[in-house]
């Protein structure tokens, strides 16, 4: 009886855990940042065409992108910084976008000006006043 108990526990789990592998909900839950999700190609020619824009290239597993991360989510939202657009790519969710950019690693930061991009940050590290200087120089 028990050994029926513990193989019916670990059917459930399996279950649970495969069904969830399967969700197609973003990986990562930017609702609470002042990011903007690109989940197109059309959507990322559209945002970076004109102005200033700078990009979040990340993977949800890539423990040096979350350590990035915050200083990234900072400078997005200062004021200083208002007619910049902030954006991000997941890769898991759109593999195509980030390739057709030419990103080869994560954590990366990309900050465009007029769809040219001015400046790429590859690595983890970059601090907020590297983000913000790079984005004084691109708004200039």
């Amino acid at each position: 009886m028990i050994k029926g108990v513990y193989k019916t526990i670990l059917i459930i789990a399996f279950t649970q855990l495969f069904i969830g592998c399967n969700d197609k909900e973003p990986l990562v839950d930017s609702s609470t940042n002042g990011l903007v999700d690109i989940t197109s190609e059309k959507q990322f020619d559209d945002e970076v065409a004109s102005g200033v824009s700078m990009v979040f290239f990340h993977a949800s597993w890539c423990s040096k992108c979350a350590a990035q991360r915050p200083a990234v989510e900072t400078v997005s939202e200062e004021t200083i910084f208002s007619d910049v657009f902030f954006a991000e790519v997941e890769y898991e969710d759109f593999s195509d976008i980030v390739e057709s950019r030419d990103i080869k690693g994560f954590p990366t930061i990309v900050i465009y000006k007029d769809n040219i991009e001015q400046k790429r940050f590859s690595g983890q590290g970059h601090s907020e006043g590297q983000i913000r200087q790079a984005l004084t120089e691109a708004t200039m």
